[in-house]
């Protein structure tokens, strides 16, 4: 399996290929010949979850997890989970320097676009085609805001295409800071900053799935929606609270019509269901019978909720 974050031909300018921290190369050099231990984890305003794996991708202990009954600003709940991450370090001695850790950032903190250019253009020109759309993009999408965009873009195969394929994706640096500055506190490294997206196409990748993959995502707070195509990444977050306890039949059916309307809008198909709905049958079934959905895609061995940290996980073995 290739990770389409993790296909670089040609990399960007180093001062620019800033999502990943500047230690990394040094990091490596510190695990090299050691059986290698992963540690992704997810934080958001409702909740933060944790996974200790080893090379072969077995947990270590068992998930951590822990929901809010509202929102809470992230950086409180960070420090809830390096709270807790205190409290395993002691209760199963622990090793941190051990440990590759790596999260994703939520879907609206960012964006992610694949461009096309014409193979006639390469080095510097090709180089400053990218870094002029990138700059475009993030004055449309985040104005106001373009001097503290973080972005990272590689090269996607297109053997046999006319054009260079790359894979881009920028990140409020804000939101950045806030994870690296935590990670700090507790003397740890961020070996991998991923975006949540790229998490979820990189799940389908690990499950084989032929392209173009349309992967409908349901957690706690939201409902997302991937389409991995080969021209182009379409996206789409729907916020919902996703809960059994407090289970709105109506609400969802019209968040289901919503999604129903982007997915015939966009021509969309090979449309798969993922993540914490998986866990409930009873709201499964909801999407199956309204939705062209054609298959379930599942962990197995864990919660359905960590697929995309168990994705990570595999990520980071692979950094």
């Amino acid at each position: 399996m290739r990770f389409i974050d993790k296909l670089g031909i040609v990399k960007p300018p180093e001062d620019k290929y800033i999502l990943l921290p500047t230690n990394w190369k040094f990091k490596r050099v510190l695990k090299f010949g050691k059986n290698i231990k992963v540690f992704p984890f997810a934080a958001e305003s409702l909740f933060y979850r944790g996974l200790a794996l080893n090379q072969n991708l077995i947990p270590l202990f068992n998930p951590i997890e822990k929901k809010y009954n509202e929102e809470l600003l992230i950086e409180k709940v960070l420090k809830e989970f390096g709270s807790e991450l205190e409290n395993l370090r002691e209760k199963y001695n622990l090793d941190f320097e051990e440990f590759l850790f790596g999260t994703y950032i939520p879907t609206r903190y960012g964006f992610t676009k694949i461009y096309k250019f014409p193979k006639v253009l390469t080095g510097d020109e090709l180089i400053q085609a990218i870094e002029l759309y990138i700059q475009e993009d993030i004055a449309e999408n985040f104005a106001g805001k373009e001097s503290d965009m973080m972005y990272t873009y590689d090269f996607l195969k297109s053997e046999g295409e006319d054009a260079h394929k790359v894979l881009v994706v920028v990140i409020s640096g804000e939101i950045v800071r806030k994870y690296q500055t935590w990670a700090e506190t507790l003397n740890i490294n961020l070996d991998v900053i991923s975006y949540e997206p790229i998490c979820l196409i990189n799940f389908g990748l690990a499950k084989n799935l032929v392209q173009p993959f349309t992967i409908i995502y349901t957690d706690i707070n939201k409902i997302l929606i991937v389409s991995f195509q080969k021209e182009k990444i379409l996206y789409e977050e729907f916020s919902y609270i996703l809960s059994p306890e407090t289970f709105d039949e109506e609400l969802l059916n019209l968040i289901i019509w919503d999604i129903r309307n982007y997915i015939v809008l966009n021509d969309l198909d090979n449309i798969y269901i993922a993540g914490l709905v998986v866990e409930h049958k009873a709201i499964l079934e909801q999407f199956l019978e309204k939705l062209p959905i054609i298959g379930i895609l599942s962990l197995n061995s864990l919660p359905e909720r960590f697929a995309l940290l168990y994705t990570l996980g595999e990520r980071l073995l692979n950094v």
